[in-house]
């Protein structure tokens, strides 16, 4: 943290964000939409917004992360001897682990579309990752279009910050240089939910019975304002709340209830409910089920599930990942050398044992893959023995692991021929 210390002006791990004024009012109130005020803190109150967000977020967190050299046959393999496979596999900053810090990072972009990193470099090699509140960043490109990134911690700045120790993931772009803002783009959904979700609070709130008007009958004499309040206070003390539903309604001076407005049936406040899940689900490209929404979609299986989870959500936030921290923390010779930085996603597709033992046995029979190669899949240790890193021949192509593909047997001689 020194060098940010000194480079920003703060002290501590957890500084306070200050934005502009201009940043301040876009985010307490970017749009009100049906009279909800719709910006990144209200939003992930918002029970779908917050279970896409952490979807993408755990998704992107929950996988190892390891840096790979290609050996001489051209096969990656893990290079723990390189300065990134620490920051990226265990412990990018003095605070913060693997999982968290891109858990944090997944939480940005889902929200944002949008992830800044600093790369804190001490002679020229990347030792720490720090990553900003997207709020606090701007992004300006030039006329020779060249990006500056603009940060504002602390009330210090906004300071300039070259692209080279930015790295910088962006989600779906309109101008090719920042991701769109995902909160901004779904607000009139998320503000319908959030008015959706006061409606119904405020339906209990009042005993789940419907408003109405309180009116002296025919003839009765005309109340001072004095008994009005009176039996405004003396109501809602006595029939407000859930606590005093289904009780007795007692009407004084010649008073009748005469409700005004609909039940909740009546304004489909449920289903409405659940299409507004749907649609915020849309707008993350989540699948509902894994919001934990009753009646969505069923698959075959929870492997067909899980492979249209990765496939549709997790793999295209994978890939920005991986090709964005390849360009940003490696060196074009470091590219060139063959190394690179990838999310396995194998964890995520396994299947029960009986599954994996089949596929595995097949792998093997037919020459895929070797003994260790399916003890690495497993997490297993290598085993020593030299058979282990053989593949075996497919016995029922070529005749057994010691034929080759087109090679006849050899002629044997027969009984009378070994007589002579």
């Amino acid at each position: 943290m020194g060098f940010l210390s000194q480079f920003f002006g703060f002290d501590g791990k957890s500084p306070q964000v200050i934005s502009t004024s201009a940043d301040l009012l876009r985010s307490f109130d970017r749009e009100r939409t049906a009279g909800e005020a719709v910006n990144d803190r209200t939003a992930i109150q918002t029970s779908a917004v917050l279970c896409c967000a952490r979807v993408i977020a755990e998704g992107l967190a929950q996988v190892p992360c390891k840096v790979f050299k290609e050996d001489i046959y051209g096969s990656p393999t893990e290079a723990r001897d390189h300065a990134l496979y620490y920051l990226l596999n265990r412990r990018p900053n003095d605070w913060q682990t693997s999982f968290e810090f891109r858990e944090q990072i997944g939480i940005h972009l889902a929200l944002k579309n949008n992830a800044y990193i600093f790369k804190n470099k001490v002679n020229g090699k990347v030792v720490e990752l720090y990553a900003f509140d997207p709020s606090v960043v701007t992004v300006e490109q030039n006329d020779t279009f060249d990006l500056t990134y603009k940060v504002t911690l602390d009330g210090k700045g906004p300071k300039s910050i070259p692209a080279d120790d930015i790295w910088h993931i962006k989600g779906p772009s309109w101008n090719g240089f920042q991701g769109l803002d995902a909160v901004q783009m779904a607000c009139k959904t998320i503000g319908l939910a959030q008015a959706t979700e006061r409606f119904g609070s405020k339906l209990f709130e009042n005993g789940a019975r419907p408003g109405g008007l309180l009116t002296t009958r025919t003839g009765a004499q005309a109340l001072t304002p004095e008994q009005r309040n009176e039996i405004k206070t003396l109501w809602a003390a006595q029939h407000q709340g859930t606590e005093n539903a289904h009780k007795t309604v007692m009407l004084p001076f010649d008073l009748e209830f005469t409700p005004v407005s609909g039940t909740a049936n009546e304004a489909q406040w449920i289903e409405n409910r659940k299409f507004l899940i749907e649609e915020i689900c849309r707008f993350f490209r989540v699948l509902p089920i894994m919001v934990m929404q009753s009646g969505a979609t069923s698959y075959a299986s929870v492997e067909q599930m899980f492979l249209a989870h990765l496939t549709h959500t997790l793999m295209p936030w994978y890939e920005r990942f991986e090709q964005s921290a390849e360009v940003s923390l490696l060196t074009r010779q470091e590219l060139l050398d063959g190394y690179s930085i990838k999310l396995n996603a194998n964890a995520l597709l396994r299947a029960s044992h009986e599954d994996r033992a089949s596929y595995y046995q097949t792998m093997k029979t037919i020459g895929a893959m070797t003994a260790n190669e399916i003890r690495a899949k497993e997490d297993m240790p290598r085993s020593t023995d030299p058979e282990a890193d053989k593949l075996t021949g497919a016995a029922n192509i070529f005749g057994g692991s010691n034929q080759t593909p087109n090679q006849a047997p050899s002629p044997q001689p027969d009984d009378n021929e070994v007589a002579k």
